[in-house]
């Protein structure tokens, strides 16, 4: 089968010849520019030849047009550093106002996202990053405890700022549909787990602006959740409107594959742990860990991946252990 072929028999039910798999990891020198962004996604799909490509922008992305500023290294191992917020207190959530997509880095990432679908779109399904809008909104404060401040001593005016990063990202995850990506990778970061907020507090602060921005990308045929982190309500997405629930089940609080199968039927992508054998080995502990993984998973309902992004430091020979093993499975 070809990777689409592949990819789209799993979401439609259908006989697959293997599992697909896919990783993706930043490249934090190669990230501060459309091209050296563009070929970085492209290289990794060469080397590695994924079933499909999550486009895996710089993490900073989605919050430096409303006025992040970073700090960039030259070491492909250090990631940029913030360095200015724009949100310091309850009152500076008035000038989050909906922005531009078009333009500034938004605009940057998706012409990006646009050269990536146009030389490796007919080979393999592209897939975008985009992040929910409270986890944006975290990522314009300081630090995780000081917005947790704001949230509880400002609601409404953290309600109102959330309302027009819904409002920019509508807009951005239609446009991505329209341009031709098979759906979104939709993220919830540090933000869907109980280690921050109480399900009572997601359901208010999450949920309500996660259903429009996937609502906006509803024509999206492989559109993604991912729930981050350790101790993550993954049951609280279960209904979501999306074909494929991403997670890492290896981290402390979190259902396993087997207790996800348990309550929901949509696709899986997860089966290998990105902080632990993956990242550190040996090779055959990452041969057992997906083959564990795959016979657990639901049959025809599997995508092997990592439960996050791959470290930088992973070496390649972990990755192709990855690959290798799943494109040596047999049903």
């Amino acid at each position: 089968m070809t990777h689409k072929e592949r990819i789209m028999a799993v979401l439609e039910g259908s006989a697959i010849d293997r599992p697909p798999v896919s990783a993706w990891r930043h490249f934090y020198d190669k990230e501060n520019n459309k091209e050296d962004l563009v070929m970085s996604m492209l290289n990794f799909q060469k080397k590695f030849d994924w079933d499909f490509i999550k486009i895996n922008s710089r993490a900073s992305y989605h919050v430096e047009d409303w006025g992040v500023k970073l700090e960039y290294s030259r070491d492909p191992l250090s990631k940029p550093i913030p360095v200015s917020f724009p949100v310091k207190s309850g009152s500076d959530w008035h000038k989050i106002k909906p922005l531009d997509w078009k333009n500034g880095s938004l605009g940057e990432i998706m012409a990006a996202g646009q050269d990536i679908l146009n030389q490796a779109g007919d080979q393999v399904y592209c897939v975008p990053t985009i992040f929910s809008p409270l986890s944006i909104a975290a990522d314009l404060v300081e630090n995780d405890d000081l917005f947790l401040e704001l949230l509880n001593e400002s609601p409404l005016e953290l309600h109102r700022a959330l309302e027009a990063i819904t409002d920019t990202f509508r807009g951005y995850a239609a446009e991505y549909i329209r341009m031709g990506m098979a759906g979104i990778f939709f993220a919830t970061t540090e933000w869907g787990t109980r280690d921050k907020l109480t399900e009572e507090q997601y359901l208010e602060f999450g949920r309500p602006y996660d259903l429009k921005v996937l609502d906006a990308a509803g024509s999206g045929f492989f559109n993604m959740m991912h729930v981050c982190k350790t101790n993550n309500m993954l049951a609280l997405f279960r209904d979501y409107p999306v074909s494929v629930l991403s997670w890492n089940p290896f981290e402390s609080g979190n259902l396993s594959i087997h207790q996800a199968a348990q309550i929901t039927d949509k696709i899986f992508l997860t089966g290998a742990d990105q902080n632990g054998a993956l990242s550190s080995g040996p090779v055959s502990a990452i041969r057992h860990q997906i083959e564990e993984s795959l016979r657990n998973m639901p049959s025809g309902r599997m995508i092997i991946g990592p439960g996050c992004a791959v470290k930088v430091s992973t070496p390649d020979d972990h990755l192709f252990a990855l690959s290798e093993t799943v494109k040596g499975w047999q049903l």
